[in-house]
């Protein structure tokens, strides 16, 4: 039976598509459903293979101008280029097309983009993006320093002013794109995706900035109280804990706006904690749902936070909720909130 092109994206399973591997399952998956014939293949992976020539010959060309030679058959000498060096500038190569392709966020449009551009115009088009995705995780950065979250915390603040800076510092996006960012010392609640490389960092960077912007709503002292009381509890100090700020912040944020209590309090007392094991004591998943749902309501609609943050934070429902199934499960709250004394507020 002849399918039109329609019906055969129909039969694409998305699932087979990886961002972290986008040109090639793309590929793969079109080829499996006959939405692209063999030949287009041979000729992409023809096609891929001139742009790396290139590349290679222009890493030689550079590497003429170095000392590192090697004799020939004829005695003269030439400039090698290691089988890893090789394989890293495909991954590059492979990278970059990524970046143009999911920039279509549609299968549909990126199989239209495969079957009707040269590799290599589709190759330039992904650099121009991953330069303008550098300059974007640039501007985060400076906006992830300048909302920072006033702590002593030694993982957040490593991150935050030395590995980010680090990463930018050596990125390569014409030769070594496809790098991925070091392990972050500090987690953001909101683990990045699979992808590598810059676009990795990009979303690392927006959600440290969203959760910054979150944490300022509140009032210094009772950042500091909380993570102290945090600390203390888990045995440890504030500078060497290792766990997401914005997470301890939101929970105690959570609990106080089921508790009903003044806009921008994080500060909860072991009695409150007491009365948050009664209230949430036998409830069930959908009333603890509704719990939640009408805490984030409040929250959003007495702090303000900014769009983005809202949003965050209600795409975090399902998460909280299940700290708060944790929390009646165990029959004590302070598996989920933190106690701290108010009376601390006031210490000179």
């Amino acid at each position: 039976m002849a399918y039109a092109a329609a019906d055969r994206f129909q039969l694409i399973n998305r699932r087979n598509i990886h961002a972290s591997c986008y040109t090639r399952t793309l590929i793969s998956e079109a080829l499996r459903v006959g939405m692209i014939p063999i030949e287009l293949v041979d000729d992409i992976q023809m096609q891929v293979r001139g742009v790396l020539e290139e590349h290679l010959r222009q890493l030689r060309h550079e590497l003429a101008k170095t000392s590192r030679t090697v004799p020939t058959s004829d005695g003269g000498t030439a400039f090698s280029v290691n089988e890893e060096t090789a394989r890293a500038m495909l991954d590059s190569i492979f990278y970059s097309l990524d970046t143009y392709l999911l920039g279509f966020h549609d299968p549909m449009y990126a199989i239209n983009a495969l079957q009707g551009m040269a590799v290599d115009d589709m190759f330039r088009q992904g650099q121009k993006m991953l330069k303008s995705l550098v300059c974007e995780s640039v501007a985060l950065h400076v906006q992830a320093k300048k909302s920072r979250i006033q702590t002593d915390n030694l993982a957040y603040n490593t991150t935050l002013d030395e590995e980010i800076h680090a990463f930018l510092e050596g990125y390569d996006f014409r030769r070594a794109s496809h790098e991925n960012v070091c392990a972050m010392t500090y987690p953001v609640y909101d683990a990045p995706s699979q992808m590598q490389g810059i676009h990795r960092l990009r979303e690392y960077l927006t959600r440290m900035v969203t959760e910054n912007h979150f944490a300022a709503l509140f009032e210094p002292e009772e950042k500091a109280l909380l993570l102290e009381s945090y600390a203390a509890k888990h045995h440890t100090t504030t500078r060497e804990m290792h766990v997401n700020l914005y997470e301890v912040i939101v929970c105690n944020a959570l609990g106080a706006a089921i508790l009903g209590k003044y806009p921008g309090i994080l500060v909860l007392t072991e009695q409150e904690i007491a009365y948050l094991t009664e209230k949430l004591h036998r409830k069930t998943t959908r009333e603890l749902e509704h719990i939640a749902a009408e805490a984030i309501n409040s929250l959003i609609a007495d702090l303000h936070p900014e769009p983005a943050a809202a949003a965050y934070l209600r795409g975090h429902a399902k998460r909280l909720v299940s700290r708060l199934l944790e929390a009646r499960n165990a029959a004590d709250a302070s598996v989920l909130f933190v106690p701290s004394d108010p009376q601390m507020l006031f210490r000179q």
